[in-house]
């Protein structure tokens, strides 16, 4: 069956991203434990990832991409997984409420009540991390918190980020209507997330500058989005603590392959030793 990003419906892009991911995922690790956390609350539950020797005082909250209307904890198991092995971190992987059932602010809200519920959980230090659109998820809970929980996030993990731009040279370059990255599948992303989206305050470059926390950013050097990693960088306030990665060769997405993929195992690895070195050791 084929599938457009700009015409399907949800349903169908729900199935063909989670068997997209199902089939590119590779085998996890063993030694980490896998728990379904429920529903409490505003929090939407989860999956919670745990080595077998967890760091003490410092955990990992994890948002999903699927542009806004796809995905879940279940689909990026391959990504968060070997997060927790790899940096000895406890790994939430957080649910969050779907497009375009659940325009924004959903998200964000839901964001807000995921670090909520993990920092409940013990004491210590929070990273905020996602990919695609769930790194924009990422930015807008933090943005969210309020002022005690802001002073617990200790860092941020924005994976090949789509932060609401929708024309530039690498979209030009690498967006297409069949990777669902050219300027009309963007825009019809984006408005999937209802009436507030049309705002260019709420979208993640337009507060960058606030960010204190300092940032891994990684890009995709073949994805579409490119830019809008570059460009939120760009805009940080927390430049200086701050790494601007490349993943050469590499296309929207691949992270979801370093299952079977050694240049995006590489990766993840180069995460974990950022993340160990600036987060953990604090």
């Amino acid at each position: 069956m084929s599938v457009s990003w700009a015409t399907s419906s949800p349903a169908e892009l729900r199935a063909h991203h989670a068997r997209d991911a199902e089939e590119r995922a590779g085998p996890l690790p063993e030694d980490v434990e896998e728990t379904a956390v429920g529903e409490a609350g505003a929090f939407r539950g989860g999956l919670l990832f745990t080595s077998p020797d967890p760091a003490p005082g410092v955990a990992i909250l994890y948002f999903h991409g699927g542009g806004f209307v796809a995905g879940s904890p279940a689909t990026h198991r391959c990504v968060t997984a070997r997060l927790a092995k790899l940096t000895g971190m406890r790994v939430l992987s957080a649910r969050y409420r779907l497009a375009p059932e659940h325009p924004f602010p959903a998200q964000r809200d839901d964001a807000v009540a995921a670090c909520a519920a993990l920092a409940a959980t013990g004491g210590g230090r929070l990273v905020l991390a996602g990919d695609s659109a769930g790194a924009c998820v990422a930015l807008w809970g933090l943005q969210g918190l309020d002022p005690k929980l802001h002073a617990r996030v200790a860092g941020l993990a924005l994976l090949y980020g789509g932060y609401g731009g929708v024309r530039g040279e690498s979209i030009a370059r690498s967006g297409t209507a069949e990777n669902g990255l050219d300027s009309e599948t963007l825009s019809i992303m984006y408005r999937r997330l209802g009436p507030m989206a049309e705002n260019d305050r709420i979208w993640p470059i337009a507060f960058a500058a606030e960010v204190a926390a300092p940032a891994y950013v990684l890009a995709a050097e073949l994805d579409a989005v490119f830019d809008d990693s570059a460009l939120l960088f760009q805009h940080l306030g927390s430049r200086a603590d701050s790494r601007f990665a490349v993943a050469a060769g590499q296309d929207h997405g691949f992270l979801k392959g370093a299952g079977r993929d050694p240049a995006a195992l590489r990766e993840l690895e180069a995460l974990a030793g950022w993340l160990k070195g600036r987060v953990g050791a604090a």
